[in-house]
């Protein structure tokens, strides 16, 4: 069995986008906010989001923000939007800290003897990054399934696997496309399915290719109030907006909101949802089966501790100095990274997706 590990770097391929928004990419840990600055210039927000997104901004104002940008702040919608083009800021540092400022310096409320967790700063921002990560990512990659993407579901077998770092869609529609991925594929149960406007009942019929999404999807969402796992099959957010109210298809609650089923990227990541720690648990099934990995666009960072994790205890010691490994990465560095857990001599680099299909 080959196992395909899909980074960011994946993604980035991409070329086929429909977005009118020029220079505007699948994003990257340290350029999303430049990338989120150009969707926010050119696209026209819903008013509650924008009130969302006025706040955060004014936050990042406060903490990466010079004085003058402090003192103008409520000056026009481009100097609102500055912050977002400063060098420092990286997604995974912005969330961490929003998440370190919710954990240490806020207090919870207490009404009515219950903790108010929605009353706290930085949970409310993080909130509104995750919907950001989601508006923008459904943006950029606006378009036809990627040929990239759609060249790899070729090659991917009966019986591989396939796991995703990546919020995005692009993988699992490449896989649909070429009959290779049901809902079964995913490894989750979802109450409803949503493929072309109507919930219905989920696909019960066997995936060829099992595809585990370690850090969730942006097409995964769970009723608030019942806890129901939902699939939107193609769209990444819908008619509608996790800051939007609308009503569940399973429990039929009105007025409540969604949540995203994804893992934000903080420094450290949490894992305890038991959907997400399913997956985790799946993949290092998974990983004793491989004979061959493949790794496309993933750098392995070094604050990804539960990624090399995953690869220390999923794969016996033994098997890990002779498994085959094909990186795909223009970066020496990511070799050198993934040196330290599997065998050199074992390791094939191509600096790119091209040159990997051309020689493998």
């Amino acid at each position: 069995m080959r196992l395909y590990i899909l980074g960011a770097g994946c993604s980035r391929n991409y070329s086929q986008g429909e977005t009118e928004i020029t220079g505007l990419k699948s994003p990257l840990d340290d350029d999303f906010f430049k990338m989120a600055k150009r969707l926010l210039s050119h696209k026209q927000m819903d008013r509650l989001f924008w009130m969302r997104l006025e706040n955060l901004l004014q936050d990042l104002t406060r903490l990466y923000g010079d004085n003058n940008q402090n003192l103008c702040f409520g000056r026009g919608k481009e100097n609102k939007l500055s912050v977002l083009g400063n060098s420092c800021l990286g997604l995974e540092k912005v969330m961490t800290e929003f998440y370190i400022r919710q954990e240490l310096f806020e207090r919870p409320i207490y009404e009515y003897g219950w903790q108010g967790i929605s009353t706290s700063r930085g949970y409310r921002r993080l909130f509104t990054l995750i919907e950001l990560i989601a508006r923008t990512f459904e943006e950029a990659l606006k378009g036809p399934s990627c040929e990239v993407h759609k060249s790899l579901a070729k090659r991917v077998k009966e019986e591989d696997q396939v796991f995703s770092y990546n919020y995005d869609l692009l993988i699992d529609h490449a896989l649909r496309d070429e009959g290779k991925l049901t809902d079964e594929g995913y490894e989750l149960t979802f109450n409803r399915v949503n493929d072309e406007g109507q919930w219905q009942s989920p696909e019960v019929n066997e995936s060829k290719v099992k595809l585990l999404k370690l850090h969730g999807s942006l097409n995964w969402i769970r009723c608030s109030i019942c806890g129901s796992n939902l699939l939107l099959r193609r769209n990444k957010i819908g008619r509608w907006s996790t800051s939007l109210p609308i009503s569940c298809p399973k429990c039929h609650s009105k007025e409540q909101y969604m949540q995203r089923l994804i893992v934000p990227p903080l420094q450290a990541k949490n894992y305890a949802d038991p959907a997400i720690s399913y997956l985790w648990f799946k993949a290092r099934r998974a990983l004793r089966l491989a004979q061959e990995i493949v790794i496309i666009g993933y750098s392995l960072p070094p604050t990804d501790f539960a990624a090399e994790a995953l690869l220390r205890v999923g794969i016996p010691h033994g098997k890990r100095n002779s498994i085959p490994i094909s990186i795909i990465n223009p970066d020496p560095k990511v070799v050198e990274r993934f040196s330290q857990i599997f065998n050199p001599q074992k390791i094939v680099s191509y600096p790119s997706i091209e040159t990997f299909f051309e020689r493998a």
